[in-house]
């Protein structure tokens, strides 16, 4: 969360129940947020809690498919949180490739995704999502991410892993340099 300049104006790509927005907006890092998901129930928990915490004037959350792609809009930091695994293979990097599109200059990229490395905290990974979300994931590592974001023009100024219980996680941070 301290990747996100204070003031900013977020789409959050996958965004679930809208936490990620709803601490960036607590915490005041938020000028304007905008989150989309496909699924239905966790956008209208992410509109109460909007609504319920006094944040419904600057947090915006859509049902969106991503077939109707990425929006375009006034944003200066782009994040996804856990969402590439969930994207079939042949699709991550020009779904990477759309994120990278919606970052303007100076502005940044927060990808936070699952571990594909060592195999058993993936293979946890991949259990927890097909219990939890029914799905079967595809995880693709944080090198190859990083080299798909690079090409297009941006430049990794953090990254982090994260390993806890049998999870683990992995952050990259991008930023679109000036001309």
């Amino acid at each position: 969360m301290e990747q996100v300049p204070v003031g900013s104006r977020v789409l959050d790509v996958g965004c679930g129940a809208g936490l990620f927005l709803l601490l960036l907006a607590r915490q005041g890092r938020v000028d304007k947020g905008y989150g989309f998901d496909v699924a239905a129930p966790a956008i209208q928990a992410a509109q109460r809690a909007a609504r319920d915490s006094g944040l419904a004037d600057c947090l915006d959350f859509q049902v969106r498919s991503i077939e109707d792609g990425i929006p375009s809009g006034p944003w200066n930091v782009v994040s996804v949180v856990d969402v590439i695994h969930h994207v079939p293979s042949p699709h991550q990097r020009s779904f990477v490739a759309s994120l990278c599109d919606r970052v303007p200059v100076g502005g940044r990229l927060i990808i936070k995704d699952m571990v594909s490395r060592p195999y058993w905290r993936a293979l946890a990974n991949q259990m927890h999502d097909l219990v939890l979300a029914r799905q079967w994931v595809h995880h693709v590592g944080p090198d190859q991410v990083d080299a798909w974001v690079e090409s297009h023009g941006l430049r990794r100024i953090y990254n982090s892993r994260i390993d806890r219980w049998w999870y683990g996680h992995w952050t990259m941070v991008y930023e679109r340099p000036s001309l």
